[in-house]
């Protein structure tokens, strides 16, 4: 808030006050469907992280896609202050406002002078670049907008139901191991978001939690199955009976960024979906047989 109030009387003063500040800072960046929920990203203090952008201005965008020392701008903290020369880099966030940045001639009409500063894993803040700027809104966070959109993403999709198979392929047999296999097949990429960020996000499955119906514990597994001999995921049961038990598929997603006309990533997502399924079994009490030779 103190950032904000500095920004509005420095506007003031130079006489280029904007608008879209009148009514208490500028609007956050909608998505569809999510009234900005979910976006942490602090424009109004000037207070992004991760991949940035400036429409018009490539060379903000390349300078994120180097920086940090994570995949993605991963650990990138950026900060935006007005381009005074007593700027304190220790103490962002407490800054006396002066005139000279809204009078800059290096900005156009009804732009302003920010310092763009950077703190990551590695590095205390520093100073990076200084960008002419309408205010603190121009600056478009694509990671947390990105991020943002897959969790929602994550949220509302429904992924299909896996296939099961056992082998034998109709009954088991008590005291034999049952093998147990799943499939289905790999949605296709969606994509998700709008102007001026989107993604492509795919979804896999990742994990198998088998509950068997018969009160043995369960099995989480990273193996999808395979039949006999190869598989691993078998089951045995001890008595003849039918049996309901319960497959649990967990998905992971990944996704790129396009933004300024560069893809970017894929990405890992922070989130998972699962997606419960019952499934029945008749376990029949093993016979023997005698067979002639002749």
């Amino acid at each position: 808030m103190k950032r904000l109030l500095i920004v509005l009387l420095l506007l003031s003063i130079a006489g280029l006050q904007d608008p879209g500040f009148a009514d208490g800072g500028p609007p956050c960046v909608t998505r569809a469907g999510n009234n900005c929920g979910g976006v942490t990203a602090d424009q109004a203090r000037g207070d992004f992280h991760g991949l940035i952008m400036v429409p018009g201005q490539d060379g903000v965008l390349d300078l994120a896609m180097h920086s940090g020392s994570k995949p993605g701008c991963g650990d990138c903290n950026w900060t935006l202050v007005l381009a005074c020369w007593h700027t304190d880099p220790h103490d962002l966030n407490s800054q006396l406002p002066c005139n000279g940045p809204g009078q800059s001639p290096k900005c156009g009409k009804g732009q302003t002078l920010y310092d763009l500063f950077l703190s990551t894993d590695t590095e205390g803040a520093h100073i990076v670049t200084q960008l002419c700027l309408g205010g603190p809104q121009d600056v478009v966070d694509v990671s947390d907008l990105a991020a943002t959109d897959v969790d929602r993403y994550l949220k509302d999709v429904v992924p299909p139901l896996m296939h099961i198979g056992t082998q034998p392929p109709r009954d088991a047999l008590a005291g034999v191991p049952t093998y147990f296999q799943v499939s289905s097949p790999d949605p296709a990429p969606q994509q998700f978001g709008g102007a001026p960020v989107t993604e492509t996000i795919t979804i896999k499955a990742a994990t198998y939690s088998w509950n068997w119906g018969d009160g043995t514990s369960p099995l989480k597994t990273t193996d999808p199955g395979a039949p006999y001999p190869d598989g691993t995921v078998t089951h045995t049961y001890v008595h003849a009976a039918h049996v309901s038990g319960t497959l649990t598929t967990e998905w992971t997603a990944t996704y790129t960024v396009t933004a300024g006309g560069r893809t970017l990533g894929p990405f890992n997502a922070t989130g998972t979906v699962t997606r419960t399924q019952p499934f029945t079994l008749t376990v029949d009490r093993a016979r023997s047989h005698l067979v002639s030779h002749g």
